[in-house]
């Protein structure tokens, strides 16, 4: 009897206890899924969007890349090792860079000739500069 943990699908569902994006400012993290989708409280932002994040905080972090290019401790499965949480964040300024730097991601690996990725995890530090989010 087949089993589904061998199908190769993977949910795009975000897993995580629900986290303040306050409470990530200036902590490396890694994250590894997002979703960018009209938000629920129209009016609050200029592009009506929202992104949720499945970050994860007390990750690992190695001195030097792995065969992949990522500095994060992996488990068995390639997955980062720490804890996992979902956090919502209404700011253009954060979907704009991620839009961004997955697009320039996505490029690159091309040009490596690796295959195209829907999203590409990485690590990353959120900064609070003024009233405006950035990824570091």
């Amino acid at each position: 009897m087949p089993r589904f943990c061998d199908s190769n699908i993977e949910s795009d569902a975000i897993i995580g206890k629900g986290i303040d994006l306050e409470e990530l400012f200036d902590q490396r993290i890694v994250i590894e899924k997002i979703k960018i989708e009209p938000t629920k409280f129209p009016g609050k932002n200029a592009s009506g969007m929202r992104m949720q994040m499945q970050v994860v905080i007390n990750a690992q972090f190695n001195d030097t890349a792995d065969a992949d290019g990522d500095f994060f401790a992996k488990d068995a499965n390639g997955k980062a090792i720490g804890t996992r949480r979902s956090v919502f964040t209404g700011s253009d300024n954060l979907m704009a860079e991620m839009k961004q730097a997955q697009n320039q991601w996505k490029t690159e690996r091309v040009a490596k000739g690796l295959p195209p990725v829907d999203f590409v995890v990485f690590d990353t530090t959120i900064a609070k500069v003024g009233k405006m989010f950035h990824f570091t």
